[in-house]
């Protein structure tokens, strides 16, 4: 099956569903073209956390993001941590999570694709998102178009941010090599932590999700990618959610995890991003950050997966074709 409706609102926000076999999708385009909810049919799950604190509503830019946290899937570009380049002011988390998106919907009966776009702000970019759903296929593509329309080159960090369910039951997996703490969210690990080699720190298996009753706070940055990949497993269900991208230009996985311990908020983010760490202007001093040249244009494109039967994963292709592991693996 293929539904797609413009028609209606949620608290506010103009709201596009549109519902496949596998999923069902709402996206809120004038709150950052967010993914507000995805549905997991097939498991009757929510894959996406939603803060029970905090609901969508209106921002301006420059808000404080943390403040604003609802929770689905927002992008971040061309900063995390608010910062100021060359006299230019970045605002918290970037210039397109507050911000709306002009859409358009093209459709047929197999297939549809949600197109968003969006200027930037400070700086002098195009950001186009074109997304694509298929009827019998549990995954769907989204299509990027970055362009830098500026007569100089443009140092970022380009971020995706999906702040997932989770339980104690859940499983986080990634190709990373070196992942380095950062020196804000070493407490689980011990203040001497600064990096380890994926998937264990410690003495602490860092695929296994803890309790809310951990009170703990993870944030690392996965890096050394050996492929574009990531996911996040629902043990309860075995069932779960996985991103397939290019990693060299994605080149790193960040993954912050609330575990009771920021805002009491119970999430993962797994995050692909462009580079790291989380201050621009620490990447762009250590040589770790990614840049656009003048008048030129970046295509990329990723591919959202979700699966059944799994207790991990080894291994997603580009196409997003998954490669779970069962129970008894490793």
């Amino acid at each position: 099956m293929m539904h797609v409706d413009s028609s209606y609102t949620w608290r506010g926000f103009q709201a596009i569903l549109v519902e496949t076999s596998s999923y069902r999708a709402t996206f809120l385009p004038e709150l950052g073209g967010k993914l507000w909810s995805l549905i997991d049919k097939k498991s009757d799950r929510e894959v996406l956390w939603h803060n029970p604190r905090t609901p969508p509503r209106p921002a301006f830019y420059g808000a404080a993001y943390d403040d604003w946290f609802c929770g689905g899937w927002d992008e971040l570009f061309p900063n995390d941590a608010p910062t100021n380049v060359s006299g230019d002011l970045y605002p918290d988390h970037g210039e397109w999570w507050a911000m709306p998106f002009d859409w358009h919907i093209e459709r047929t009966a197999q297939s549809a694709t949600l197109h968003l776009l969006r200027h930037g702000v400070v700086t002098n970019t195009t950001i186009e998102k074109s997304i694509t759903f298929d009827a019998n296929e549990p995954t769907f593509s989204i299509a990027y178009r970055l362009s830098n329309h500026q007569s100089q080159p443009l140092e970022y960090l380009w971020k995706l941010h999906p702040a997932l369910s989770i339980n104690p039951h859940s499983r986080i997996d990634m190709p990373a090599g070196e992942c380095l703490v950062d020196e804000g969210f070493r407490g689980r690990l011990g203040a001497t932590v600064e990096r380890f080699v994926w998937p264990h720190a410690a003495g602490v298996d860092m695929r296994v999700v803890p309790p809310a009753s951990a009170e703990s706070c993870d944030f690392y940055y996965g890096t050394q990618l050996s492929a574009g990949w990531c996911a996040l497993t629902d043990g309860t269900t075995q069932s779960g959610f996985g991103l397939s991208f290019d990693p060299d230009v994605f080149r790193s996985v960040w993954v912050f995890g609330a575990y009771g311990g920021w805002r009491n908020h119970y999430t993962t983010i797994l995050e692909p991003c462009t580079g790291y760490p989380y201050r621009l202007e620490d990447a762009i001093a250590q040589g770790s950050v990614s840049r656009i040249a003048a008048h030129s244009t970046l295509n990329t494109t990723l591919r959202v997966s979700l699966y059944q039967n799994a207790h991990g994963v080894a291994h997603i292709d580009r196409a997003g074709a998954v490669t779970v592991i069962k129970n008894g693996g490793a």
